[in-house]
């Protein structure tokens, strides 16, 4: 029944930051695994857009590196030209998803492959995608996905209640985000400014950051506050991206030039991050849960979490086999 199925040490589902960051600490150690992407390419919310020649960050916009548990992954990126300083934080060159494309380059990936159940083969796991075709069998699942999602998966899973239940409530703290770019004039504006603002959580000038494209035009992305794209989670895409317009000229005193179609990122935000720990760990199970909503709820907690799960999981591994 499984004969011909890749098998591996650890399946990672989701090539967001975490799930990037665990394969790529995990191959540093020479340990097997392989990565379950639902989209075309690697990232999340984490990833880019191309337009034309170039490319904009509609999702995560800057990663803070400031925690020290981050210090060695950071310089590894700085060494390799990934990642450089940007308004007192780093931002992933040219593009944000070059991060997430680094960290998984020598890690199998299987991208568009949506996996819908896991299910028990002897001491393994089956992954089954939403065809219920088999995808791999694996000693190790890494859950690397939104709260809602990771919900969704370890309800395929017999005994797995409390990692459920916790998933369940983290997913009624995730928040919608609409996100947008336009383009203006040059102007003299900030190229980072969070706002106190009814719709508008923050601009980014997103052709300030090093080896963008520089034009003859600025290049902006306009992120709504959580509240204001909760509340307008189903408005028509024009009328948002009207409101969006209107909302930066006002802010910006700046006239848009072009403008791209505005982007919902249904799961986008986390509130809050609930969790007591950074990482959950089933050791009967041989499931792991990581991610920003376990840990700060940004980019740099994503990265965190794949981190200290990993650390966990590798005493783990020393201890069994001692």
């Amino acid at each position: 029944m499984t004969s011909g199925i890749p098998r591996t040490q650890f399946a990672i589902i989701g090539a967001g930051l975490a799930g990037a960051t665990f394969s790529y600490l995990a191959r540093k150690q020479g340990l097997e695994c392989m990565i379950l992407e639902k989209s075309r390419g690697t990232g999340g919310r984490a990833g880019s857009k191309r337009l034309g020649e170039y490319s904009v960050d509609l999702g995560a916009s800057i990663i803070s590196f400031g925690d020290e548990e981050l210090t060695e992954l950071r310089e590894a990126l700085l060494k390799d030209h990934i990642i450089e300083r940007w308004q007192s934080a780093y931002v992933g060159v040219p593009r944000m998803s070059s991060i997430a494309r680094f960290l998984t380059q020598d890690t199998p990936l299987l991208t568009e492959t949506k996996v819908h159940h896991i299910e028990r083969q002897g001491s393994k796991w089956l992954l089954r995608d939403d065809k219920y075709q088999p995808i791999c069998l694996t000693e190790h699942v890494v859950i690397a996905t939104p709260a809602v999602q990771s919900a969704m998966l370890l309800a395929t899973i017999p005994n797995s209640g409390a990692l459920l239940q916790f998933a369940n409530q983290a997913g009624s703290q995730t928040q919608p985000q609409w996100s947008m770019w336009v383009t203006t004039e040059p102007t003299d504006s900030a190229p980072l400014q969070p706002c106190q603002h009814p719709i508008l959580e923050s601009l980014i000038k997103d052709s300030d950051k090093p080896q963008r494209v520089a034009g003859s035009m600025e290049t902006w992305v306009i992120q709504a506050s959580p509240q204001w794209s909760k509340t307008h989670l189903d408005t028509p895409k024009e009328d948002v991206k009207a409101i969006l317009i209107e909302a930066f000229t006002k802010t910006t005193e700046s006239n848009v030039q072009e403008s791209g179609e505005p982007h919902r990122w249904l799961l986008g935000r986390q509130a809050m991050a609930l969790s007591p720990n950074p990482y959950f760990f089933d050791s009967t199970l041989n499931i792991s849960l990581i991610g920003d909503w376990l840990c700060q709820g940004d980019a740099e907690g994503a990265m965190l979490s794949a981190k200290f799960a990993f650390e966990a999981l590798q005493k783990t591994l020393t201890e069994t086999n001692a």
